[in-house]
Order: structure tokens, then sequence, then C-alpha cells
């Protein structure tokens, strides 16, 4: 296998790695069961060892010089994902008084089963995308939409909880949760933007 089939076979490993996190950490915070989110953290030690390998095809020499800046940044994106995800599953076990989460939890829900569509799309159509930016273009914009779908939701959550009462630092874990959550999507769609301007390029 030449490195530049490695490296799309690393990134491919990786977008499949988002979907399985987002999964399980669906299945972690509905069911608040700590070891769907102790196995997001082990899927994320599993990427960062796949976008190590990736960075180190790419100082050897895979891919032409022009393109190893957007195959690299497209794996450090993809890695973002799921050092969010694992993000999320640390700020989520800070929240002491898990009720206020529960009175949200039909939009948080609502939210993972959005993440976990778009890390579907990626993973089930990633070789598609970098093989028929057609196919490409018809994911971003689908991507694009979701996107926005995540973040009306997040505003409504926040909106809900504006007058909750709860301590400092139960507030401040419970946005950050909440930020992460709609992160996620905004990583999705910077990766479809940076597979985009890289398939453009090949």
């Amino acid at each position: 296998m030449r490195a530049e089939e490695r490296v799309v076979d690393y990134l491919q490993r990786m977008v499949k790695l988002t979907f399985s996190a987002c999964d399980n950490l669906r299945k972690g915070i509905l069911e608040d069961d700590y070891n769907y989110l102790e196995e997001v953290s082990r899927i994320e030690r599993e990427g960062d060892e796949l976008r190590r390998l990736i960075g180190s095809e790419i100082f050897e020499g895979a891919f032409l010089p022009y393109l190893r800046p957007s195959i690299f940044s497209l794996a450090e994106k993809i890695d973002e994902i799921l050092n969010t995800a694992h993000h999320i599953t640390q700020t989520y076990q800070h929240i002491k008084d898990k009720k206020i989460i529960e009175e949200v939890k039909d939009e948080v829900e609502i939210i993972l089963d959005l993440n976990i569509r778009l890390c579907s799309i990626l993973s089930k159509n990633f070789t598609d995308f970098l093989r028929n930016p057609d196919r490409l273009k018809e994911g971003s914009i689908v991507i694009r939409m979701i996107e926005k779908e995540v973040d009306n939701v997040k505003h409504s959550i926040l909106y809900r909880l504006r007058n909750s009462k709860v301590d400092f630092w139960d507030g401040l874990f419970i946005y950050n949760f909440i930020e992460s959550l709609e992160k996620i999507s905004d990583l999705v769609e910077e990766v479809s933007d940076t597979l985009q301007m890289t398939v453009l390029s090949l």
C-alpha cells in the first residue's frame, strides 16, 4: 500500500471513530452510564494515534508538497471532533446536580442525534466524497442545514435554562457542556469545508 493510500485509510478510520464516539456519547449521557463515556475517551486516544500516523506519513513525503497542509489540517479537524467528544464526557461528569440536564433532556437528545447523523454522513460517504466533488457538494449542503438546526436547538436550551437556580460551578459546567455539544456540529462542517478544498486541489 502506498503512503497516500495509508493516509486515506487512516483518515477514513478517524471519521468512523467520530461516529462511534458520538454514538457512545449519546448512550452515556441519556443513560447516565459512565462505561459508555469511558469508551469515548478510549476512542479519542485511538484517534490521536491515527493522527500521529498521518503526520508521520506526511512528514516522510506522502502527497505532493502543496497538498500536505490541507491533508494534515483535515486530520486535525477530525481529531478535534474526537477531542471535543472527550471534553464533553469530562464536563458532564463534573456536573453535580444533573436535574438541570433532565429539564432539557429532550433538546439534548436532539443535538446528540443530529451529531450522530452528521458523523454518519461523513463516515458512510468519505470515500465517495474524495472521488466525487458533486457528491461532496451535496453532502456539504446537508451538513450545513443540520448544523444550523443544532445551533437553533442550542439557543433554545440556553434560553430555557436562563433562570435556573444552580451554583456557579454547575452553571459553568452546564454551559460548557451545551456549547461543546453544539461545537461538534461546527467541527463537522469545518471538516466538510476542508475536504472540499482538498478535493479541489487533487
